[in-house]
C-alpha cells in the first residue's frame, strides 16, 4: 500500500521551485510556441519563489500575485 507523502516545509517547497527553474535551463525554444511556453514557465517559477519568500518573511499564508488561494 502506498504511503501518503509527508508535507514539505516552505524551505523544501522553495528548493523544489528553484530546482524546477534550473531544470528548464536558459536555452530558448526553437519555435515561437516553444519559446513562449518555456519563457512563461521560467517567469512563473521565479514569481512563485519570490512570493513564497515574501510570505515567509511576513509570516502570512497568502502569496502575492497568486489567485484563488484556499
Amino acid at each position: 500500500m502506498a504511503r501518503k507523502p509527508r508535507p514539505l516545509s516552505d524551505t523544501e517547497v522553495h528548493d523544489r521551485l528553484v530546482a524546477a527553474a534550473e531544470a528548464l535551463g536558459d536555452a530558448p525554444g526553437e519555435t515561437t510556441r516553444g519559446n513562449t511556453a518555456i519563457a512563461t514557465a521560467r517567469r512563473a517559477l521565479v514569481m512563485l519563489q519570490l512570493s513564497l519568500v515574501k510570505a515567509m518573511e511576513e509570516s502570512t499564508d497568502k502569496l502575492d500575485g497568486v489567485r484563488n488561494q484556499d
